[in-house]
Formats: structure tokens, C-alpha cells, sequence
């Protein structure tokens, strides 16, 4: 099954008409992991001059070698010697002349990494961004560390802000859509093992019963969800504040939790 982009016309309806606007628009996108936030993005993307970067884990040095690279390719030009962030957008700016998307997907990649990073985009959006015709997007997986360094009044992002989007799972009474060949008690059985997440309902497929796609799925180990549970506690515990949570925890009770 080819995932269909369904539900969403709010969301990008909002985007668009945020986009019309000529002056510099700063967006917060985020929302659990697999629902669907870098497909919004990209259809988003389509029709518009931009530059999509997708953070990594290897720390923001790396990060922004790599971005650097981006900037470099839109411009057809040589990559710049700078490693400075502030830097590196600087030259970006001084050089457009149009309407240009900027997007930081999994942006909560590099304030794990780095704790300055809020403070070093809060200049960026201040002293370079500001006044400029840009829209600029900050796209998180981690709802609680993007929440808390993007969004809540003790970030140095906070009053940056134009418009945030909080992305749900699909609704539903839009499963009709997705699978035009169940009846509605079938999609009753699909949202009750899969939710409204797109991407799990990518791997079910409507021809088959729902227990052919549960043993196909996810409990034969080359299906598409079998360890799926595991890997969604693994990155959740990794986050900073579980991490501390934990580590208060006497000794044997760790080791029941992770």
C-alpha cells in the first residue's frame, strides 16, 4: 500500500496562508514519532523554494558541516570555511531574494546534543532572520524536549514564535480513506491495534484480515512492526528528563524500568 497524504488539509491550509505573508514567519512542528510531521513538511515543500535538513545525533559540528553543504548546493557555490552557525546563515541571508523555506527537521536531535542550541537560534531569529522573508521551521520528535527548549517561557525561543502545529494522529472517521475495502467494523479492529499513526497504517493492508496483518506485521520478525514497541520505549528513555528521573530510582528499580 502507498501511504496516502489524508487528513492534513487544515494543517497545511494553515502553513500556506502563513506563507502568503511576505515577511519572516517562525513555525514549531511537532508530535509523537511515525505520525506523519516530515510528510506535512515535504508536501508543504513542493511548490516552494527551500532548504530541508534532516539533524542527526552527531552533535552540532557535524550538523552544521553538513548544513553548510546544503546551503552550498542551493546556491551552486563552494561550501564556506565557517563553522559558525550565526555565520552560516549570515551568508545565506545577505545572498536571496526571494521567498525561501527553511527547514530543521528533528531539530530535538541537536538540543539533546547541545544545550546552547535555543540560545544560538534565538540570535539567529533576532539579529538575522527577523524583518527578513523567510519562514523558518523547527520540526521535533521528542514532545517534551521541544515543548520545553521551543516552546515554554523559559526557552530563549520563547516569543519567537509565529504559529506552532501540535500533530495528531489521524482521525478515525478518515480510515475509509486509507482502506476503501474494509467495512467499518474492520476499521474499528485496525484503529484499535494501530491508532491513528501513518505510518503503521501503511504496513496493514486492507485485503487481508486483521489477524493475517498482525501475524505478518508484527508478530513475525521480518515484519514491519515487530520490534516497534521496543524501539519507541528505547528512544523515549533516552530523553533527558527520564534519564534523570531514573537515575533517582534505587538501583533494582532501574533495572526492572529499562
Amino acid at each position: 500500500m502507498i501511504l496516502k497524504f489524508i487528513n492534513r488539509n487544515e494543517e497545511l491550509e494553515f502553513l500556506e496562508e502563513r506563507y502568503r505573508r511576505k515577511n519572516f514567519e517562525f513555525f514549531v512542528i511537532y508530535g509523537r514519532r511515525r505520525v506523519g510531521k516530515t510528510e506535512l513538511i515535504k508536501n508543504f515543500l513542493k511548490d516552494k523554494k527551500n532548504i530541508y535538513f534532516l539533524s542527526d545525533k552527531s552533535g552540532t559540528e557535524r550538523n552544521v558541516e553538513r548544513f553548510k553543504k546544503k546551503i552550498a548546493e542551493y546556491f551552486n557555490e563552494p561550501v564556506i570555511a565557517t563553522n559558525d552557525i550565526e555565520e552560516v546563515f549570515s551568508y545565506f541571508v545577505e545572498r536571496i531574494d526571494e521567498k525561501v523555506v527553511i527547514v530543521f527537521d528533528e531539530f530535538s536531535y541537536l538540543l539533546e546534543k547541545d544545550d546552547a542550541i535555543s540560545s544560538i537560534f534565538q540570535v539567529i531569529c533576532d539579529e538575522l532572520l527577523k524583518g527578513k522573508n523567510i519562514f523558518l521551521i523547527l520540526c521535533g520528535s521528542s514532545i517534551s524536549m521541544m515543548e520545553s527548549e521551543a516552546l515554554s517561557s523559559k526557552s530563549p525561543l520563547y516569543g519567537r514564535k509565529t504559529g506552532h502545529i501540535k500533530l495528531i494522529p489521524i482521525r478515525f472517521r478518515y480510515f475509509k480513506d486509507f482502506f476503501p475495502n474494509n467495512k467499518i467494523e474492520k476499521n474499528i479492529e485496525f484503529y484499535a491495534i494501530l491508532d491513528g499513526i501513518p505510518f503503521y497504517l501503511e504496513k496493514f493492508s486492507d485485503k487481508k484480515s486483521v489477524f493475517e496483518n498482525i501475524k505478518e506485521q508484527i508478530l513475525d520478525k521480518k515484519g514491519g512492526l515487530y520490534e516497534e514497541v521496543e524501539f519507541l520505549l528505547k528512544e523515549e528513555l533516552r530523553e533527558p528528563d527520564i534519564r534523570q528521573y531514573l537515575q533517582q530510582l534505587p538501583t533494582e528499580r532501574q533495572r526492572l524500568l529499562i
